[in-house]
């Protein structure tokens, strides 16, 4: 089972502006009662404890059920660990989302960008949980694919908050586009590993200050 992304979970488009297709509710709120109970749970675990803890036995008693109730539901323990991820990754995106007017500015959306990269960046618990995941993905075939598809909405989800999609672009300007995209990717990336490292004394302002001013010095380009 895939917690994907469907036309009712995006955000409405006003006016001519494209806005962000970022989720507006987290995916599990789709998901049968029992599902949910089993999918919270594994996420707590995993947020709190990390993936060892993420055991059938620690899962299901946590959320009070049988364990051939995730087979049921996930398919496997692996398919679990999918579905905790995408309820990971796209609950933060939901956590970004905020509706823009048709009229928005390229300032007033790169604020509004940048606004998104402090609140996520900065969410200790949900990054941690990410991170310890992620060796494991380089590992386990199933899961990288799911990281990768992950990793490439995001991509579009930051072009089209930058105002910088374009179904129409040539092989170039969409590579570049792409590179656009991954590159603004990194950066988050790159700062929630230095505010886990740190911890309260990291100070994400400076680094924040100078990505604004990257992004609208290449928008205005």
């Amino acid at each position: 089972m895939e917690l994907g992304l469907d036309q009712d979970t995006r955000v409405p488009r006003r006016g001519r502006q494209r806005l962000p297709r970022v989720p507006s509710r987290s995916p599990a709120s789709s998901l049968p009662p029992t599902a949910r109970k089993i999918l919270i749970a594994a996420k707590h675990l995993l947020t709190t404890r990390g993936l060892s803890a993420l055991t059938l036995e620690t899962v299901t008693n946590r959320a009070g059920v049988n364990k051939a109730l995730v087979r049921y539901y996930f398919g496997s323990k692996a398919g679990l660990i999918e579905a905790v991820v995408d309820e990971i990754v796209l609950d933060e995106c939901a956590s970004m989302a905020n509706d823009l007017s048709a009229n928005t500015t390229v300032a007033e959306r790169v604020r509004s960008f940048v606004a998104s990269v402090r609140r996520m960046a900065t969410n200790v618990d949900g990054y941690r949980a990410f991170f310890d995941v992620l060796p494991h993905g380089a590992r386990d075939r199933g899961l990288r694919r799911r990281l990768t598809y992950l990793y490439d909405l995001w991509y579009e989800w930051n072009l089209e908050w930058l105002g910088l999609d374009d179904a129409t672009a040539d092989d170039e300007r969409a590579a570049g586009l792409r590179a656009m995209g991954a590159f603004t990717a990194a950066v988050i990336d790159g700062i929630a590993v230095q505010a886990l490292i740190h911890g309260a004394e990291y100070d994400v302002e400076p680094t924040l200050d100078i990505l604004e001013r990257c992004l609208l010095r290449m928008l205005e380009e």
